[in-house]
C-alpha cells in the first residue's frame, strides 16, 4: 500500500498527547503533567486537555480537533471516567478509531480501582507496572515515575501513519521530496519571533476570504479561500500581487495530502509547452520521492494546483488546450492568477466551466485571527486568555491604524511585516514618529526588491517627494507629457537624474502604477508619506505650502486630506500642525456649548429610560462575540461609500468634526512621549469638545424638531392598519426616544474610541477631574475599559457615584461596561461583583462556565 510517511514533518517534529479524563479527578491530571514536564520541555511531547479551551471557543470543535490530531490519546481510568457519558462514548469511541487506523495509539493510566476489565479499550496497554491505580501504591511519585517510563516506550515506538487509497500495489514509500517540503514550510519572508526559533507558514496561515459572483444576489458572495479545497470542482482565483496566491496552493497541497489526495503543483511561468503530460511526469519526480508517472495516473484520488496562470509563455490556442487538458484529466483543480488576468480569461474558453473567486485582503475578523496566532506562537501552554486578549487588541489597533482605509493593503505578507515592526523595531530614525518609521521601513523594502542601491535611497526618496508633490497640485496621475515636464523641472532645481529609468523600475516593483495614460502611487500610503514629508519640511520657508495647508484643513472631511495631515505628524514635532488642527476644532460647531449629560439636560428621557427593560449579562462566549462584532466591522467597511461631501454643509460639518477628532487621537497615540503635558491636554480637550458640541446641537435639535420627528414616524408606522391612533402616538415617541438615545450613546462611544490612549491615561483622567461632567466622565471610562483591556472595579464605583440619580448616564455606563464583559473573559467572582455593584443580572453564568467544559 502507498504511504506518504513524511507528512508528519510538515507539522512539528514533537507528538501530540491528547489527555481524556474526568474533571473529578483534575488534581491526578495536573500531576501526570508534573512528570510530563521534562519531555515538554524537550519538544518530545505536547500536551493538550480540555482545560487549555481558550474563553468563547466552541468546546466540542476544540475537543474533536484536538483529538483527530493526537498521536497518543492517554486515558485516565478512574470509576468517574467510566462513569462520564462523554468520556466513554465519544472520546473513548473516537480514539478507538485513531488507533485501529494506525493513527494514533491509545494508553490507559489507571488512577483509581474500578471494573475497567471489561471494557473496549483494555485490550489496549496500560500504566504503571501491572495495571496497579495510582492512589494503590505507597508512593504516587514512584507510580507516576513507572507510568511515565511506560508511556516513552510507547511514544519513542509508535510513528502515525497516513493512509493513502490506491487501487496500486507496491512495496515502494512515497515521501514528499525534502526540498519541496522545505518550500511547503517556507513563509516567503523572513519573519523573526522572539518565542520561536523558525516560524513556518502552517504556524501563521490564515485563510483568506473569496468574493464569489452570486447569480441569484445583487451581491457577491463572501466565503472562505478553503472552500477550493473542501468543495469538489475546478477554480480559477484571482489576486494581486503579495496577496497570497502561492500561499494558499501550499496549504491546499499539504490539507489535500491530510484528505489522502496526491497534489501536484505547477507553476504556469516554468510552463513551456502545452503537453500536461510532460510537465507533470517532470514535476512529480522535483515533489515525491519514490512515486513513478504511471503509479500517479493510476491513484483515483489527484488534484493540480496551477499558479501564476496569467504568466504561462502560452500563445492563446495553446493555452486553452492546456487548460483544456487540465478539465479533462481532472475533477478537481485550483488555478491562480493576477487579477488583471480578469480581462482576458474569457478568450481561453476552456476556462469557462471554472469557479471564479477574487482574493479579498485580511478585514477585521482575519487579522485577529492572525494577531492571536503570532501572539500564541511558542507560549500556547502558558498564556492566559485575559493576557491574549489584551495583547491582541493592543497589537490590532496598531495594525488598524496603519491598515485603516487601505493607506496600507491589508495583505498577509504586510500585515505579517507590520506586525514584526511594531514588535521589535530595527535603529529607528528618531525624526520620525513609530508609526512614520513603520511606512518608512516598508518603501525601503519596496527599495530592496527593486535592487536599488543603497546609496541611490537619497535619490530615489527625493524624487518620490517631489513626484508627490506634483501628484498632489495635480490631484491625479502624470501623463508622460506632464512627466516630461517634472524631470526637466526637477533637473532645474536639483542634479539631473535618468527619469525614464527610475520610472520603470518604480513602476516594475509596486512602487508607482500606470493607468492607461497615467502614473501614479501604487498604495496611498507611499502618496501620503511623500506629501506629508515634503509638507513638514518646506512648511516654514514656502506661503504656497502654508496656503495649501489650509485647504487641506478647510476640507478636512476628505478622506485624503485628512490622512495627509496625520501624515504630516509623522514627520514633524513642529507645533504648527497642532495649533492648526486645534483651531480648526475649535470652529466647529462653536455656537454650541459642551453637551454635560446632566440630568437636567436629559429630563426628557427618564420615563422613557424607566419603560425599557432592565439590563442582563446574558450567556455568551466571548470569542463569538468578537468574531461577530469583526464582522460586522467588515461588513461596514465593505459597503462604506466616499464621504468627500462636498455640497451637504451640514454633513460635511459633522464628518469634519469625526475626522478631527481621529486625527487629534493619532497624534495623542503616535507623539504621546515627545508631546509636552500642555499640548496633549490641550489636544485631547479640543477634540472631545468639538465632539461634545456636536452632540449639544444633536440635542437641541432633536428637541426642538421633536413633534415633527414623531409626526414623521407616525405617518411610516401608518402603514401598520391594526394599530390605534394612540398606539401610533405611542410608538412613534418610542422611536424618536430610541433613536435620541442611541445616538447619545453612539457619540459617547466615538469620542472615547477616536481620542482615546492607553498611554496618555493621566490626561483623559485631568479632563474629567477639571470639566466635572457626567459626559467627561462617561468618556474618561469608556477610554479605560477600551485601551487598558480591563476593569477596575474602584474606577467603576467612583463612577456610578458622579452618575447617581442619572438614569440615562448611568444606562450608558452599564452598557459600556457589559460590552466589555462580552468582549474580554472576565472572572465569575469579578462578575458577581459587578452584578451588585450595577444592579444587573447574570444570565445563566455557571451554567456557561459548565458547558464550556463539557463533562463532569
Amino acid at each position: 500500500m502507498l504511504q506518504v510517511n513524511n507528512l508528519e514533518r510538515i507539522r512539528k517534529m514533537s507528538k501530540k498527547v491528547f489527555i481524556s479524563y474526568s474533571h473529578k479527578d483534575e488534581a491526578h491530571r495536573q500531576s501526570l503533567e508534573e512528570h510530563l514536564a521534562v519531555l515538554k520541555r524537550r519538544k518530545i511531547i505536547s500536551v493538550w486537555h480540555d482545560r487549555k479551551i481558550n474563553a468563547g471557543d466552541d468546546w466540542k470543535n476544540q475537543i474533536d480537533e484536538n483529538l483527530e490530531s493526537a498521536d497518543i490519546i492517554i486515558l485516565l481510568i478512574s470509576p468517574s471516567f467510566l462513569a462520564s457519558d462523554y468520556c466513554y462514548d465519544v472520546e473513548v469511541k473516537k480514539a478507538i478509531e485513531k488507533h485501529e487506523a494506525g493513527k494514533a495509539r491509545i494508553i490507559s493510566i489507571i488512577v483509581r480501582p474500578c471494573d475497567w476489565h471489561e471494557c473496549e479499550f483494555s485490550k489496549f496497554q496500560a500504566v504503571p507496572k501491572d495495571a496497579v491505580p495510582i492512589t494503590k501504591w505507597s508512593d504516587t511519585d514512584s507510580a507516576w515515575l513507572d507510568a511515565v517510563d511506560g508511556l516513552k516506550r510507547y511514544i519513542n515506538e509508535f510513528s502515525a501513519s497516513t493512509q493513502i487509497n490506491t487501487i496500486v500495489e507496491s512495496s515502494k514509500e512515497i515521501q514528499i521530496a525534502p526540498e519541496f517540503l522545505t518550500w511547503l514550510n517556507d513563509t516567503e519572508i523572513v519573519l523573526n519571533h522572539r518565542k520561536k526559533d523558525k516560524v513556518i507558514l502552517s504556524d501563521i496561515y490564515v485563510s483568506l476570504d473569496v468574493e464569489l459572483d452570486d447569480l441569484k444576489k445583487k451581491e457577491p458572495k463572501i466565503v472562505s479561500s478553503g472552500n477550493t479545497h473542501s468543495t469538489q470542482g475546478h477554480y480559477l482565483v484571482y489576486g494581486e500581487e503579495q496577496q497570497g496566491k502561492t500561499t494558499l496552493l501550499k496549504h491546499a497541497f499539504i490539507e489535500f495530502l491530510k484528505k489522502g489526495f496526491l497534489p501536484i503543483y505547477i507553476d504556469a511561468k516554468q510552463v513551456k509547452n502545452s503537453d500536461l503530460e510532460k510537465t507533470l511526469s517532470k514535476l512529480i519526480e522535483e515533489q515525491y520521492q519514490g512515486l513513478s508517472y504511471k503509479q500517479y495516473l493510476s491513484h483515483d484520488k489527484k488534484v493540480l494546483l496551477i499558479d501564476n496562470l496569467d504568466e504561462i509563455e502560452l500563445n492563446q490556442k495553446y493555452k486553452n488546450i492546456f487548460v483544456q487538458q487540465v478539465t479533462e484529466k481532472y475533477t478537481w483543480s485550483i488555478i491562480t492568477c493576477h487579477s488583471s488576468f480578469n480581462f482576458v480569461s474569457s478568450e481561453i474558453t476552456s476556462l469557462n466551466t471554472f469557479e471564479e473567486c477574487k482574493l479579498l485582503g485580511f478585514g477585521n475578523l482575519k487579522r485577529e485571527e492572525i494577531t492571536k496566532k503570532w501572539i500564541r506562537l511558542g507560549v500556547e501552554e502558558s498564556i492566559e486568555d485575559q493576557e491574549l486578549y489584551r495583547r491582541c487588541d493592543e497589537l490590532k489597533t496598531q495594525l488598524n491604524t496603519v491598515i485603516k482605509r487601505n493607506i496600507v493593503p491589508p495583505k498577509p505578507i504586510y500585515i505579517l511585516m507590520l506586525i514584526q515592526m511594531f514588535e521589535a523595531y530595527a535603529q529607528q530614525n528618531l525624526e520620525l514618529t513609530s508609526y512614520g518609521h513603520c511606512y518608512q521601513q516598508l518603501i525601503y523594502q519596496s527599495f530592496e526588491k527593486a535592487k536599488i542601491n543603497a546609496r541611490d535611497y537619497e535619490k530615489y526618496l527625493n524624487v518620490l517627494t517631489e513626484l508627490s508633490w506634483a501628484r498632489f497640485k495635480n490631484q491625479n496621475g502624470l501623463n508622460q507629457h506632464q512627466l516630461d515636464i517634472f524631470f526637466k523641472q526637477y533637473g532645474e532645481k536639483y542634479l539631473s537624474v535618468n527619469g525614464s529609468e527610475i520610472i520603470n523600475k518604480l513602476l516594475t516593483h509596486s512602487i508607482l502604477f500606470q493607468n492607461e495614460n497615467l502614473i501614479d502611487f501604487k498604495y496611498p500610503y507611499i502618496y501620503y508619506f511623500f506629501v506629508g514629508k515634503k509638507i513638514a519640511e518646506g512648511f516654514a520657508e514656502s506661503d504656497e505650502i502654508k496656503n495649501d495647508v489650509d485647504g487641506l484643513l478647510e476640507k478636512l472631511h476628505r478622506e485624503d486630506f485628512a490622512n495627509i495631515l496625520i501624515f504630516i505628524t509623522h514627520h514633524t514635532k513642529d507645533s504648527w500642525v497642532l495649533d492648526k488642527i486645534r483651531q480648526v476644532l475649535a470652529s466647529l460647531f462653536h455656537e454650541q456649548q459642551k453637551a454635560t449629560l446632566a440630568k437636567n439636560q436629559l429630563s426628557f428621557m427618564d420615563e422613557f429610560i424607566k419603560m425599557i427593560p432592565e439590563l442582563v449579562v446574558e450567556q455568551r462566549e466571548v470569542q463569538k462575540v468578537r468574531d461577530d462584532q469583526n464582522r460586522k466591522l467588515d461588513e461596514i467597511e465593505r459597503a462604506k461609500e466616499d464621504d468627500n461631501y462636498e455640497s451637504l454643509d451640514i454633513l460635511a460639518k459633522i464628518n469634519k468634526t469625526f475626522k478631527g477628532m481621529e486625527i487629534a487621537g493619532q497624534i495623542i497615540r503616535n507623539r504621546h512621549a515627545t508631546i509636552t503635558r500642555k499640548d496633549l491636554y490641550n489636544l485631547a480637550e479640543s477634540g472631545t469638545s468639538s465632539g461634545l458640541r456636536f452632540l449639544d446641537y444633536f440635542i437641541k435639535i432633536s428637541d426642538e424638531f421633536k413633534i415633527e420627528i414623531i409626526k414623521f414616524i407616525e405617518s411610516k408606522l401608518a402603514e401598520h392598519p391594526n394599530l390605534s391612533n394612540r398606539e401610533l402616538q405611542h410608538h412613534a415617541e418610542d422611536t424618536y426616544l430610541q433613536l435620541t438615545y442611541g445616538v447619545i450613546n453612539g457619540v459617547i462611544r466615538k469620542i472615547a474610541t477616536s481620542i482615546g490612549s492607553k498611554e496618555a491615561a493621566e490626561i483623559y483622567s485631568s479632563l474629567e477631574e477639571n470639566e466635572k461632567t457626567p459626559a467627561f466622565t462617561l468618556i474618561n471610562l469608556a477610554i479605560e475599559l477600551q485601551f487598558t483591556r480591563s476593569l477596575n472595579i474602584t474606577s467603576l464605583e467612583q463612577a456610578l457615584d458622579k452618575l447617581k440619580n442619572n438614569a440615562v448616564c448611568t444606562r450608558i455606563l452599564k452598557e459600556i461596561v457589559i460590552q466589555h464583559i462580552y468582549m474580554f473573559p472576565v472572572e465569575y467572582q469579578i462578575k458577581q461583583k459587578l452584578s451588585e455593584l450595577l444592579n444587573i443580572t447574570m444570565i445563566g453564568q455557571r451554567l456557561m462556565d459548565q458547558k464550556k467544559l463539557g463533562k463532569a
